[in-house]
């Protein structure tokens, strides 16, 4: 169990790192980036992940910010790998809990510090999941996640109230199975307990794997609607194009594979979720991005097939 609240000083005094990983982001980095800045009363510390961005979008909050950190790395190296490194710079730091920001969203000024005190309000919580909106709406506010929970049928992490108008049917805060890696705060003991995020995942589900570790510790993923956040959802690689999709099918291969626990109920969750994600996409005349997630299907398929290749030979040897 994570230490007691009367041990994680006050909301003021507790130290935020707020990691933003950066790809090609363009001005939308920059306003996520100000928009970390400009949190009150809370003060994060604010560190840039750059993954190789060409559009010169790093030098631009370098340029802009310079209370901000930037690192950069050589390469893409993927949305966990990427968050990884700006969060053990944010543990070095001495930073009491981690903001996971994507590069396309936006905080709310009480953002950081209405989920740092819903995280100091329970010792069982480890990571609060805020309320996040689409950035634009032409009719008031619409709904991208309340966070998330696990559906049976087909067997799914289904995000709450995704693309409902918000009039405050999920304004209630509670515990949530699982939460979005767009934006979440995370208490530095959980990493101390749970490990940081799976980079054998380049980008999408790597957050709900995480999610599963925190469950499995005896921590709570607490949902906190008084945060709000905005998001320009899937800005940096585009909603409907192949990167995506191949991305996320590969991702939910062995998300499903470490969600039930061993090949033969992963394989039964998988069989049982991808048609029913096939004929959804077909039937709204998305064909483009079905043989894009069958790619990325297939791919982490056979990742799964060179894993165990690699495990029997080391058990040979």
């Amino acid at each position: 169990m994570i230490s007691s609240a009367s041990t994680r000083h006050s909301s003021e005094s507790l130290r935020v790192a707020v990691v933003i990983l950066n790809w090609n982001g363009g001005e939308m980095v920059c306003n996520a980036v100000g928009s970390a800045i400009d949190q009150y009363p809370v003060t994060p510390e604010v560190i840039v992940v750059d993954n190789a961005s060409v559009d010169g979008s790093d030098d631009a909050v370098e340029i802009r910010f310079p209370r901000a950190r930037v690192i950069r790395n050589l390469s893409n190296v993927g949305f966990a790998a990427g968050n990884n490194v700006g969060i053990r710079q944010a543990l070095k730091s001495g930073a009491d809990c981690v903001l996971l920001l994507n590069n396309d969203a936006e905080l709310e000024r009480s953002a950081v510090q209405n989920m740092v005190s819903a995280l100091l309000e329970d010792r069982r919580r480890g990571v609060i999941v805020p309320k996040i909106r689409f950035y634009s709406s032409t009719a008031g506010y619409r709904l991208w996640a309340a966070g998330a929970v696990w559906k049976r049928l087909p067997p799914r992490v289904k995000m709450r109230g995704y693309r409902a108008l918000d009039v405050g049917q999920y304004d209630s805060a509670e515990v949530v199975q699982y939460a979005t890696g767009c934006a979440l705060l995370i208490h530095r003991e959980v990493f101390d307990r749970v490990g940081l995020l799976d980079e054998s995942y380049f980008m999408y589900h790597e957050d709900y794997e995480f999610c599963d570790r925190v469950h499995f510790n005896g921590l709570l993923t607490w949902y906190e609607p008084s945060a709000i956040v905005y998001h320009r959802a899937s800005a940096s690689v585009g909603e409907g194009s192949h990167r995506k999709w191949a991305y996320w099918g590969n991702g939910v291969v062995l998300f499903y594979m470490q969600h039930y626990g061993n090949r033969f109920c992963g394989t039964l969750g998988l069989a049982a979720f991808l048609p029913w994600v096939v004929i959804r996409e077909l039937a709204n005349g998305r064909v483009s991005w079905v043989a894009s997630l069958c790619q990325g299907v297939r791919a982490g398929c056979n990742s799964l097939r060179m894993d165990n290749s690699d495990v029997k030979k080391r058990s040979q040897k």
